[in-house]
C-alpha cells in the first residue's frame, strides 16, 4: 500500500465521539513540557486534534495566553486533573463550561495526591451529576468492568481506563483486564494514563481501542517532537493492523510453505 493510500484510508476511518469527530486516534496533553514552543510543535508533529488542558494549570499560571497558545485552532478538552471529590469536579466543571464556552469535559478524580490512580466512588457521583446536564463526558477510571459499565450507562461519551498509574510510563499494569473490557464495552474506549513508547499505543490499538490519551511520554522524552512524531505513527499503525484483522492465534505451528517436494 502506498503512503497515499495509506493517509486515505486512515482519512475515512474517523473517530466520533459524542458530538465530536476527529481524523486523528490520538490525544495529547500539555503539561510538563520543556518549553512552549517544543509543546507547540510536539502537538502539530502528533497529528491531534483533542488537546487536554488541566484547569488547575489553568489557574495557576499567570499568562492564560500562553498555555492556550500550543493548543492552536485544535479543539480543546478541559481537564479536571488534581481534584479529590466529586463536588470539586462538578464546580471545575461549571467553571470550565463558563471559561471555554464547551461542553466537553475529562472528568478527572484522583485517590490522593501522591496516589494518582482514580477515586472510583467519587468518579461514579460526579459523573451522575454531571450526566444529567448537557456535558459531554469523557471520564478517566480504573478498569473494572461494572464501573466501566455504570459510566457508559450514565451516557458517558468515552471511557478512559489507565493502562498504569499517570506518569509511571509502565505501559500496562493488567492488560488482560483491558482486553476484556474491549470485549464488554461498546462506548468509546480511550487508554489513559501510563503509556511510555509507541508501541504500547500500538498494542490497544490492534486490539480495537478508540484511541489513546498519551501526555507525560511525550513531554518528557529526551526529544518530545521526535516522540509525538512516532505516537502518531504508533497509533496509526495499530489502527491499521486492527482493521486488517490478525491472523488466529494456534497453539500449534501451521507451515506456510509446502512441507512435502511436488512428486
Amino acid at each position: 500500500m502506498t503512503e497515499s493510500k495509506l493517509s486515505q484510508q486512515l482519512e475515512a476511518d474517523n473517530l466520533k465521539i459524542g458530538t465530536q469527530v476527529y481524523s486523528s486516534r490520538l490525544i495529547v496533553g500539555t503539561g510538563k513540557y520543556p518549553s512552549e514552543d517544543i509543546a507547540e510543535k510536539a502537538i502539530e508533529l502528533s497529528g491531534a486534534e483533542l488537546v487536554t488542558l488541566a484547569l488547575k494549570r489553568f489557574d495557576k499560571e499567570e499568562s492564560s495566553e500562553n498555555i492556550l497558545k500550543p493548543i492552536g485552532n485544535r479543539k480543546l478538552l478541559p481537564n479536571t486533573a488534581g481534584v479529590l471529590a466529586a463536588n470539586e469536579a462538578i464546580r471545575s466543571a461549571h467553571i470550565s463550561k463558563e471559561l471555554f464556552q464547551t461542553n466537553l469535559l475529562k472528568l478527572e478524580i484522583i485517590s490522593s495526591a501522591e496516589n494518582l490512580d482514580p477515586n472510583m466512588e467519587e468518579t461514579l457521583k460526579a459523573a451522575k451529576s454531571l450526566s444529567k446536564e448537557d456535558f459531554e463526558i469523557y471520564v478517566y477510571c480504573d478498569r473494572d468492568i461494572d464501573s466501566c459499565k455504570r459510566l457508559e450507562d450514565m451516557g458517558c461519551v468515552a471511557i478512559m481506563p489507565l493502562g498504569s498509574s499517570i506518569g509511571s510510563g509502565r505501559g500496562f499494569d493488567n492488560l488482560v483486564d483491558l482486553e476484556k473490557l474491549r470485549s464488554q464495552i461498546s462506548q468509546v474506549l480511550i487508554v489513559d494514563a501510563g503509556l511510555g513508547v509507541p508501541s504500547e499505543a500500538s498494542t490497544v490499538m490492534e486490539m480495537g481501542y478508540d484511541a489513546v490519551l498519551v501526555n507525560s511520554a511525550i513531554a518528557q522524552a529526551k526529544d518530545p517532537t521526535r516522540m509525538a512524531e512516532s505516537f502518531k505513527k504508533g497509533v496509526q499503525a495499530g489502527r491499521l493492523a486492527y482493521l486488517a484483522g490478525r491472523i488466529p492465534v494456534s497453539d500449534k505451528a501451521k507451515a506456510s510453505s509446502p512441507t512435502s517436494f511436488l512428486k
